[in-house]
């Protein structure tokens, strides 16, 4: 079971005190240390590992803002020679993380990263001069021509997989997260650590291995239950003749809508009695976004005690969940803000979460946690998307919910 982490992640070390010559090696290495606080090319023998769980950072709060980026050069720098490392990004500009990068391949790790193609700054363009574009070798970074393993649309995942960093092996790395100045400066992202899983990391080296080779998969939807815990949901659904009938396709195989079916809100074991149901939802729109919007709808009406935070949001979803109930409206927030008033929405949350803590199913004390990088939106069955589950993980899901009030609180507004 994960411990919690602290708002600022921290890399430790452990072990016996060091010989006064190591110290003095150390000294001399000071001026190499990484932004994440490690020293590149540390020795594989380390027993420093990625710290598990989940981090947060927090816009435009300085040193905060960098915790998941830290966390990902951290193990970059600790990855073994000889390892892999394999990123999956929708959109990347950092060029920390790319010095990181460069530094493993040049002591001897292979580097793959596959990133959409919608940009190429001068961090990726770096990223090729030095690893090139053919992706039968070890070494690569491509951008795929829409969504990497279906039939258009984005590649929209984002996720780390390092075989061996540091003392451990089969470390993931995945959330709303990009390798993106705007994603530390502007946005609210959640970031998710496991080691030593080596179901997971297989998994999704899998599909890794087939967004590489940037055709359709078959099967391009893959769902994969993780011991008793974990789900993985991923992306895209194909765009067959189901697609026309857009209601009773998105009921029947939404990764989401088949996550809400089981719950039921009265006769919870919660304070109230009643489930409870948080969500943070960056972009809500579209005819999938109007149908999920329904079912929260009928789920507060209903009796669930249910709190929504939004980013962007139209009027035509807004106002179905606006639509009165029994109980009233259904208690939205927007998490968006113009802050420089030019029109346009430039600080606000882009985690896709939704927690759920209550009656579903068979049981009345579930607790369940949804990340991931899919939005409600119609585009977020037809990209390379990541529906990730954590079923029955107490300190996770007091984690997320401890950061959900703080947004709600905190960075949330009403609407008008």
């Amino acid at each position: 079971m994960f411990a919690l982490a602290h708002h600022r992640a921290r890399a430790t070390r452990t072990g016996v005190p060091l010989a006064s010559a190591l110290l003095l090696a150390l000294v001399l290495l000071v001026g190499l240390v990484a932004p994440g606080g490690s020293v590149p090319g540390a020795d594989a023998a380390t027993t420093w590992v990625p710290q598990q769980g989940v981090k947060f950072n927090v816009a435009r709060a300085g040193d905060r803002q960098y915790i998941i980026e830290r966390q990902v050069i951290d193990a970059i720098n600790h990855a073994a020679p000889g390892s892999y490392i394999k990123m999956s990004m929708f959109s990347y500009d950092r060029h920390p993380v790319t010095d990181a990068l460069l530094r493993a391949r040049k002591r001897g790790v292979y580097v793959q990263v596959l990133v959409n193609r919608h940009e190429r700054p001068s961090a990726q363009a770096r990223l090729q001069n030095a690893l090139g574009s053919n992706r039968s070798r070890r070494n690569f970074y491509y951008q795929c021509a829409a969504s990497c393993r279906g039939q258009s649309d984005i590649l929209h995942s984002k996720f780390v997989l390092f075989s061996k960093t540091g003392a451990t092996t089969n470390t993931v790395m995945l959330g709303s997260a990009n390798m993106k100045q705007n994603a530390t400066d502007n946005q609210f992202n959640d970031w998710v650590t496991f080691n030593r899983q080596r179901t997971l990391h297989a998994t999704l080296d899998a599909i890794f291995k087939e967004m590489a080779a940037d055709r359709y998969a078959n099967p391009m939807r893959i769902a994969k239950v993780i011991g008793t815990h974990l789900r993985l949901d991923v992306m895209p659904f194909p765009r067959d003749s189901l697609a026309t009938d857009a209601t009773r396709w998105t009921v029947s195989r939404d990764p989401v809508m088949r996550l809400l079916a089981p719950i039921r809100c009265k006769g919870a074991t919660t304070s109230t009695g009643r489930t409870v149901i948080r969500v943070d939802m960056q972009a809500w729109d579209g005819e999938r976004g109007k149908i999920i919007a329904r079912r929260f709808k009928a789920l507060y009406d209903a009796g669930c005690d249910v709190r929504l935070s939004v980013g962007f949001i139209p009027r035509t979803v807004k106002s179905i969940l606006y639509a009165s109930t029994g109980r009233g409206r259904v208690p939205l927030r927007s998490s968006a803000y113009d802050t420089d008033y030019d029109g346009e929405f430039d600080l606000y949350s882009h985690t896709k979460n939704v927690l759920i803590h209550g009656r579903y199913g068979e049981s009345t004390n579930l607790r369940i946690v949804l990340t991931g990088s899919s939005n409600f939106q119609d585009g977020g069955q037809y990209g390379d998307e990541l529906f990730f589950r954590m079923t029955d993980m107490p300190n996770v899901y007091k984690r997320y919910l401890e950061h959900w009030w703080w947004m709600w609180d905190h960075h949330t507004h009403s609407m008008p």
